[in-house]
């Protein structure tokens, strides 16, 4: 029985207002909801195998034009057909969609992958890892922090913050699946801290190929790992130690890793040829214009804009308190890194989101930092207390009212300005020359660089 600690009653109440908007909302009556735009992409891999066994693509000749539409693949010069997208995000979506597909015909739905009963199943599998990823952060900030900071914290990553749109209104997408896996990273790592043990690095290396599965750009994540515990000459001198001494528990990790990457290897060879293969085209990074500041600052779903609380996360990294001395020599190199590759991409703002849905993952690792803000506001002054509880309750209020301007596209996906976004402010409606203020960004020339 699961004891209803401060901890648990926050996941509790969270799940529950989000499950209380994702099946009052209802996404997935809609045909065109859920497997959609990069859903589209992540999802493919599972009719293509189980329901038309074909991941050459070659059946998709032979649909009618409802269902091409819903398979988006790439096509290279030789005329071969593969998914854009790495296949991490198909292997969550998996175990409920076996279920969706074995119930459909007797309810009464085509079994062809893309019915009501396939879209249910990304709802309800997205919940899951939500509220999974949501119980392995508590499992980690309590090996550091009070119940109470670590229900606080839970509070503010799980309803504060723009992850709220990528459970209710677009469930498909990889950030949740991330959110999760990197959340998992994070307990494990803690956990081989502690014992030592290969199967907990073992478990470390397979989770870290399946983050870097879900989104490659996440490979940043193993920075922190390598610098764990570091916080002078003296403690990275014991952390090489560490390794060089569990070097075969380091190959065994390296191994699960592996293991979790090569059917993707196996899918890139069967379909192209080559055992590596970069599906994206002519997309790609800008390191020499990293757009580190838009990113977070941009009224264009800049991070610090439509998800505030989590500036206490950067705040919490100067500290001076214990855990984040530990930490902070992991996360800071990590964050500078993983903010330089994300605000490289070509489409720096993320196409149409809610926010900055590329950050969305690493909260687990941002966790530590806010849950070490956290804990300075509790145990200070009474009226410090009683500032952070308004201001936490009133940016949590302004998410939730954001993000409904976000689905009936008053806040809008990419086109967001300063003149905009002053102009829908709390409000539910907005006048029809609102439009004036959005700035439509070009596709094409951000492709070739020019990015502002």
């Amino acid at each position: 029985m699961i004891k209803l600690s401060f901890s648990n009653l926050s996941i509790l109440v969270c799940v529950t207002i989000i499950s209380c908007f994702v099946f009052s909302n209802k996404y997935w009556r809609g045909e065109h909801k859920v497997i959609e735009s990069d859903v589209l992409s992540y999802y493919g891999y599972l009719p293509s195998t189980f329901i038309y066994q074909d991941l050459s693509l070659q059946f998709w000749d032979e649909l009618d034009s409802n269902i091409q539409n819903k398979i988006w693949f790439k096509t290279n010069i030789e005329e071969e057909r593969t998914f854009k997208m790495t296949m991490g995000v198909a292997y969550f979506y998996c175990p409920l969609f076996l279920v969706a597909h074995h119930l459909s015909t007797p309810l009464g739905y085509d079994n062809n992958g893309y019915t009501l009963p396939y879209r249910l199943s990304i709802v309800l599998t997205s919940l899951l890892f939500y509220t999974l990823g949501l119980i392995l952060i508590r499992k980690s900030l309590l090996s550091h922090f009070s119940e109470l900071v670590t229900a606080v914290t839970i509070l503010i990553i799980a309803l504060g913050t723009n992850i709220v749109n990528y459970v209710i209104k677009e469930p498909g997408m990889s950030h949740v699946f991330s959110f999760f896996s990197i959340a998992a990273f994070l307990h494990l790592g803690i956990l081989w801290e502690k014992t030592k043990k290969t199967k907990h690095l073992f478990m470390l290396g397979a989770i870290s190929g399946l983050i870097v599965l879900i989104r490659p750009v996440n490979i940043t994540v193993v920075l922190f790992f390598l610098f764990l515990g570091v916080y002078n000459k003296d403690s990275l001198t014991r952390r090489i130690q560490l390794f060089v001494t569990n070097y075969k528990q380091l190959l065994i990790g390296i191994l699960g890793g592996c293991l979790v990457i090569f059917p993707q290897l196996l899918y890139w060879k069967y379909s192209t040829g080559d055992w590596v293969y970069y599906s994206y085209s002519e997309e790609g990074f800008f390191f020499t214009d990293s757009k580190i500041f838009s990113g977070l600052f941009s009224f264009r779903n800049g991070w610090l804009i439509y998800s505030p609380l989590m500036a206490f996360s950067l705040i919490g990294l100067f500290y001076k308190n214990e855990v984040v001395r530990k930490y902070r020599l992991s996360l800071i190199p990590f964050i500078l890194v993983h903010f330089y590759i994300v605000f490289s991409w070509w489409c720096w703002w993320y196409g149409g989101s809610y926010g900055m849905r590329s950050l969305i993952d690493i909260y687990p690792l941002l966790s530590i930092p806010l849950a070490a803000f956290v804990s300075d506001v509790t145990n200070n002054l009474k009226w410090k207390k009683i500032v952070f509880s308004v201001i936490t309750a009133s940016l949590i209020g302004l998410n939730f009212f954001q993000f409904n301007q976000y689905k009936h596209t008053i806040l809008h996906y990419d086109s967001m300005t300063f003149q905009a976004y002053k102009h829908i402010f709390l409000k539910r409606h907005v006048s029809e020359d609102y439009v004036k203020y959005l700035d439509h960004p070009n596709y094409k020339k951000a492709l070739q660089g020019d990015r502002d």
